[in-house]
């Protein structure tokens, strides 16, 4: 039987994986194409709402989700009793954003906001509606299910909001494809699950529920506000159209600065978590995946630093070039944001989630600090702002390693200076070169040249990957 869920929980890491490069592809793919058939104004309507529905949807998740996955045996009643709290508290708050949507309006000077929150916010009803479905699918291990049912959903929908684009809706090609990738996913978990609530909602299951999620639910709010601060003040002081620059520069850095990294990053937690009693290895392993991630993401970060002018007049048209000094800056705070979450998962592998959560009032509170005092001095200053943020939130997770692991900030920083400075020496030989070549074959030089090398200087990195994919093909 153990056998058996080791394979069904092999298969089901496989069909996730898939779920979120195929996710993250198609993503790329869908924002390119409409990228060239909308406006910047068009991202930017949608970026300033971001913080109002991600905010609502963790208050409507409320930590239910994790709480019900945690439990040993859920019971009908619970997943009722959830179902129904989401559905009604997700219908509180749509009634109070459309109520409010004609203020938000007015607060950010763009009028088409109000219908817009007013639609776009009907996901916050349609995603209450699925969440009982996909707790009981993660639960059953069915992620080839999910994998399915949101990639189509993504597919179909895009599909939708390209022709609408093309036909000149303009912004609600956006809209239209958020809430029909939304209810069309809700609709096929509702056909393929075959679950039905019943009709009951239990204040004991509640209270003993919310007990767990409730500091989950504290510290995801938190996380969001946050995360989507720089919108409400790009929002607000600055337009549409910047907002909208802004978003595509932050969409291309994360692609590279935070889903690869991602990925190694859920296989070190597993591996982190097993051998936590073993501090001398934790540490080792903590630092091989700092320079994993730094031999590979910090040249990927260098070369597009290089290349981004030319790649985004290929890829977007010349109506996005304000979008290249901004995501130039992004990327120099990628290299910390790539690095950021290996210390996390180390910490938290140790049980020390209460330190990561109390250290991240600080981290956040910094970063509004940060913003208010960049918007000063411009969009640019916004971006230098959220860069220092990401330091320190470096910093912060590398002193908390060092205090709970025992992981030395300086053999953080030794570790990861190699790759960076290789990736430096190979972008130094190449920029030269700019200009005379096209983009795309000064690109593969830079590849070719840090790959060189790296062998040439035997980076220690190279060895960390080979052990990393050998752990990764045993277990």
């Amino acid at each position: 039987m153990a056998d058996s869920l080791g394979k069904k929980a092999l298969k089901g890491t496989v069909w996730a994986t898939a779920d979120r490069f195929g996710g993250m592809v198609l993503q790329f793919v869908v924002n390119l194409v409409l990228a060239n058939l909308l406006l910047p104004s068009d991202f930017g309507t949608v970026g300033v709402l971001a913080i109002f529905i991600a905010v609502s949807q963790t208050v409507i998740d409320g930590g239910f989700a994790s709480a019900l996955i945690q439990r040993k045996e859920p019971t009908d009643i619970d997943y009722s009793t959830i179902f129904f709290w989401n559905l009604g508290f997700s219908l509180l708050l749509y009634g109070v954003l459309f109520v409010a949507s004609p203020f938000i309006a007015g607060y950010f000077s763009m009028p088409v906001l109000r219908d817009v929150l007013r639609v776009i916010s009907l996901n916050l009803v349609i995603s209450a509606l699925a969440q009982m479905q996909l707790v009981r699918m993660k639960r059953e291990l069915a992620f080839k299910r999910l994998a399915v049912v949101n990639l189509t959903s993504y597919i179909i929908a895009s599909a939708i909001a390209i022709v609408m684009a093309f036909r000149g809706f303009g912004v609600w090609s956006l809209v239209a494809m958020t809430v029909i990738n939304q209810a069309m996913v809700t609709g096929l978990y509702w056909i393929l699950n075959r679950w039905h609530p019943v009709a009951v909602f239990s204040m004991k299951s509640f209270r003993s529920l919310f007990g767990f999620g409730g500091y989950l639910l504290a510290a995801s709010i938190l996380h969001e506000i946050c995360r989507n601060l720089q919108g409400v003040i790009i929002g607000k002081r600055f337009s549409a159209a910047d907002m909208g620059y802004y978003s595509q520069a932050y969409k291309l850095d994360q692609m590279t600065s935070y889903s690869i990294p991602q990925v190694l990053v859920q296989v070190l937690f597993p591996v982190f978590s097993n051998i936590q009693n073993d501090r001398e290895r934790l540490v080792e392993m903590t630092l091989l995946g700092m320079r994993v991630i730094a031999a590979v993401v910090f040249p990927l970060l260098i070369v597009l630093m290089i290349v981004a002018e030319p790649l985004v007049v290929t890829l977007y048209r010349d109506v996005w070039l304000p979008c290249v000094p901004y995501f130039r800056i992004l990327c120099v705070g990628g290299i910390f944001v790539s690095l950021q979450n290996v210390n996390f998962y180390a910490v938290a592998a140790l049980g020390h989630s209460d330190a990561l959560f109390r250290w991240s009032f600080y981290k956040w509170g910094l970063l509004l600090v940060l913003l208010l005092v960049g918007m000063f001095f411009g969009m640019e200053g916004i971006m230098w702002a959220i860069v220092v943020s990401n330091l320190n939130i470096f910093v912060v997770n590398a002193v908390l390693s060092r205090r709970y692991v025992g992981c030395p900030l300086r053999r953080q920083i030794r570790c990861v200076l190699p790759p960076l400075a290789t990736g430096a020496a190979a972008g130094l030989a190449v920029a030269p070169f700019m200009g005379m070549l096209p983009w795309w074959v000064c690109a593969s030089a830079y590849l070719l040249l840090y790959v060189a090398l790296a062998l040439l200087f035997r980076l220690r990195a190279l060895g960390d990957l080979r052990q990393l994919l050998q752990l990764v093909k045993k277990k």
